[in-house]
């Protein structure tokens, strides 16, 4: 089996680790499995720069992107994404006569694309993992011969869009099979250094980090716990820091490992709406608010989660306030919305991915 995937925003290369651990786990003598970053593989010369340009524009100019996002979606070819898949066909080919895989999952969509196009003479099985609750155009490619998607949503757009039924699959998103286990929410507090009281965590939002430090300023007032996760984020992690010297209500968090228990700790996150984070969070029954999304692929799962009552937009950094204070004080609504997000999680995605593609080949 060989993983295209790329890290473009960390929820390709999540999806794809996903997918690695379980063959490991199930299939260790049978199946040799390996994640290749696209981009590192087979566009070098653009990795970094092509890295660069994705954060700068989400971050400081997420209107400009979003519009780049619909117009693209609407064009019969993207003429940025076709010219990286010329760039990185020959690269691929040779890599794929040399590994000689038997499937090649794609969580990437331009890795996707090549895989599809240089499929045609070459006796393997494509998949595709849709990371994100909606699928833009860039996702589909006439001779893939499967599609995994987050929900049934996504499958009814893509047959509507002409691809057959029976080559979508509703799988959900790929992720750690450590948000599968039931865990006791004391407990978690407990490890992860926390109270044990109402908690918000908060994941990094499409905002500066002195307004991120304002946000948590306004929340520490209404009285929640804070457990702040800023990733990989040093400004970030050090404007907080500042708020955590001060007060017990909050504590700062880098890169997270363990983020089932992060997770398990809360009563509400607050963030972004990334493909890879709703999953988890919806495998994990935590609620969400959702601040700041990347306009683009972010709107669809803002759309879904708030759809199926899982989840409520913030229009600002003070809605995000009212919400957290609100269902800090209202039990009942807080439990029917956490009862809707376990409703749609689907922690065994992975597996459900792994096992139909190895049946493929059967």
């Amino acid at each position: 089996m060989l993983v295209f995937s790329a890290s473009f925003g960390g929820g390709h290369r999540s999806a794809a680790e996903a997918i690695e651990r379980y063959y490991h786990a199930h299939y260790p003598d049978q199946v040799d499995v390996q994640v290749v970053d696209f981009f590192e593989e087979f566009v070098p010369s653009l990795n970094v720069l092509a890295k660069f340009a994705y954060q700068q524009s989400v971050q400081f100019f997420p209107a400009l992107y979003g519009t780049f996002y619909d117009l693209s979606n609407k064009m019969p070819t993207n003429p940025v994404v076709h010219e990286l898949r010329i760039m990185g066909m020959a690269r691929a080919a040779a890599f794929l006569d040399e590994y000689k895989p038997d499937a090649v999952i794609s969580t990437f969509p331009v890795a996707g694309g090549v895989v599809a196009d240089i499929k045609s003479n070459r006796p393997l099985v494509s998949a595709t993992v849709i990371t994100d609750f909606g699928a833009h155009r860039t996702w589909l490619h006439p001779a893939m011969d499967i599609y995994f998607v987050a929900c049934k949503e996504v499958r009814e757009d893509l047959v509507v869009r002409g691809v057959p039924w029976d080559r979508v699959v509703v799988s959900g998103i790929p992720i750690h099979e450590r948000f599968s286990s039931k865990l006791d929410r004391q407990a978690s507090r407990g490890e992860m250094g926390l109270a044990d009281r109402f908690t918000v965590m908060l994941t990094p939002i499409a905002a500066t980090p002195g307004d991120t430090k304002d946000l948590v300023r306004q929340l520490l007032d209404v009285g929640v716990q804070v457990a702040a996760v800023t990733g990989r984020s040093e400004r970030l992690r050090k404007r907080l820091s500042s708020l955590a010297s001060a007060s017990e209500m909050i504590k700062v968090f880098g890169f997270v490992d363990e983020m089932d228990k992060m997770m398990n700790s809360a009563d509400v996150l607050v963030g972004k709406a990334g493909g890879l984070t709703v999953s988890e969070a919806l495998a994990m029954q935590l609620p969400l608010i959702i601040y700041n999304p990347v306009p683009g692929q972010e709107i669809y799962n803002v759309d879904f989660i708030v759809n199926y009552g899982a989840g409520l937009p913030a229009r600002d950094e003070e809605d995000v306030v009212e919400k957290v204070r609100f269902l800090s004080t209202h039990a009942e609504r807080l439990a029917q919305l956490s009862a809707n997000a376990g409703a749609l999680g689907k922690p065994s995605a992975a597996q459900s991915v792994c096992e139909r593609v190895v049946t493929a080949l059967r």
